[in-house]
């Protein structure tokens, strides 16, 4: 895969199904939930999903007639939850970065033991998103990323009115992914020139990332 990001990001109805099985593993096991095989109203549209995870075998029905995660499923679970969480710990380290002062907001982090005057000070406008532009350059893939991103704050929702059983593969949250890794800043864009003369993007998003593992390395 070619460095540069391929604009603009989309996301067909199979990257969605693969997805949706991620999600309906986690949440199946996260909330120990089982599904009757005779979907009601709000779970029906998770049907399709359903019959992919049965042919897959990482899921399976048992003696109630319910839709429970198999071995399999719970090995597949727990290899997607290890890359999951250092996909999540390696990319956040990026999230807040003042490209002129070439400064983290994770560098101060200890300064602020209270929840609250972190986040203030996590939005201040001084700090650029560089998740996106930094998983391009690594040649990951963003959508996964900010994928991963909505499950750890559950914007999904996981109500009991089938909200979110909808938007797993019909509603707008997709569209809101991919306007968040279209919309960022990409890599290609850091390149920049002074006094000095030009300085190539390649250049300042390696130096980003060198800056950014350290400094994960030391918290």
């Amino acid at each position: 895969m070619s460095k540069i990001p391929q604009l603009p990001y989309k996301l067909d109805d199979s990257r969605k199904h693969h997805f949706a099985r991620l999600y309906l593993l986690d949440y199946m096991i996260q909330e120990d939930k089982k599904f009757s095989v005779l979907l009601d109203e709000y779970s029906e549209d998770l049907e399709p999903i359903f019959d992919e995870l049965m042919a897959r075998e990482l899921i399976e029905i048992d003696q109630k007639q319910r839709y429970c995660v198999s071995r399999q499923g719970r090995a597949l679970h727990q290899n997607f939850l290890k890359r999951y969480r250092e996909e999540i710990a390696r990319s956040d380290i990026f999230c807040a970065v003042d490209l002129e002062k070439g400064e983290f907001a994770f560098a101060y982090y200890d300064d602020f033991p209270d929840p609250d005057d972190w986040n203030t000070f996590l939005n201040a406008d001084r700090w650029d998103d560089l998740r996106v532009a930094v998983c391009e350059y690594l040649e990951q893939d963003p959508v996964e990323l900010i994928f991963m991103s909505f499950i750890n704050e559950k914007r999904f929702g996981r109500d009991d009115q089938g909200k979110w059983q909808f938007d797993l593969l019909l509603g707008s949250v997709w569209d809101e992914i991919l306007e968040i890794c279209n919309q960022s800043i990409h890599w290609t864009e850091l390149g920049y020139e002074d006094e000095l003369g030009k300085v190539e993007a390649a250049d300042v998003i390696e130096d980003i990332i060198a800056q950014g593992n350290a400094l994960l390395r030391s918290l």
